[in-house]
């Protein structure tokens, strides 16, 4: 019981986990934006979500930071490894996206609410991928952003200063977002081959 307790002070002194930075977009495996890297077979298709965190306007009405609480759209690039393909992108509301599937320029017809725990679903992903490739997902600004060098969404109920800037989870455009693996074991793997796919990497 005594070796428990100087783990029970770290974990008490280390806070959460991770924390959503304001303002950021990341691609999920799933709408709760919990899982960022997942193993799949190789040649298959998949649906993956991109989720906006923390949406927040800095410049609400001329001034003052104010939660965001209905997204009215939203630009950015989504930029797949060699190999994988964005085959569609589905929307939760009616929407007119002047872009295509990985360059996304899109308006809602309605304002899309961001969820109680401060996270909203902006788009559905239909992406075919090879598997294990570690350059992962990338996000990027469009090639005629509204903000030049970043993501923007809409600001619903901010008719003088709608548009927030994004940037991807982790703060900047060259680390990946998301990504997928293929860790399966084939029957001819060693014991050796088998341990090191559960060898913290």
């Amino acid at each position: 019981m005594r070796s428990l307790i100087p783990l029970l002070i770290l974990l008490l002194l280390c806070g959460p986990v991770s924390a959503a930075d304001e303002n950021t977009l990341g691609i999920f495996y799933d709408a709760s934006a919990s899982i960022d890297e997942i193993s799949v077979n190789p040649g298959s298709q998949h649906t993956v979500y991109l989720v906006l965190l923390e949406p927040v306007n800095d410049s609400f009405d001329g001034g003052g930071l104010r939660t965001v609480d209905f997204v009215g759209g939203f630009e950015c690039g989504i930029l797949p490894p060699a190999g994988d393909y964005v085959l569609a992108v589905d929307f939760p509301l009616p929407t007119i996206n002047i872009g295509d599937a990985s360059t996304i320029q899109a308006g809602y017809a309605s304002g899309l609410p961001v969820s109680s725990d401060g996270y909203v679903t902006l788009a559905s992903l239909t992406v075919l991928t090879q598997g294990d490739n570690p350059a992962g997902y990338h996000l990027s600004p469009v090639g005629t952003a509204s903000v030049p060098g970043y993501m923007a969404y809409l600001d619903f109920e901010d008719p003088d200063d709608g548009i927030v800037t994004m940037l991807p989870v982790g703060g900047t455009f060259t680390n990946s977002v998301f990504r997928f693996g293929n860790w399966r074991v084939d029957e001819d793997a060693t014991w050796d081959e088998v341990k090191s796919l559960y060898r913290k990497r």
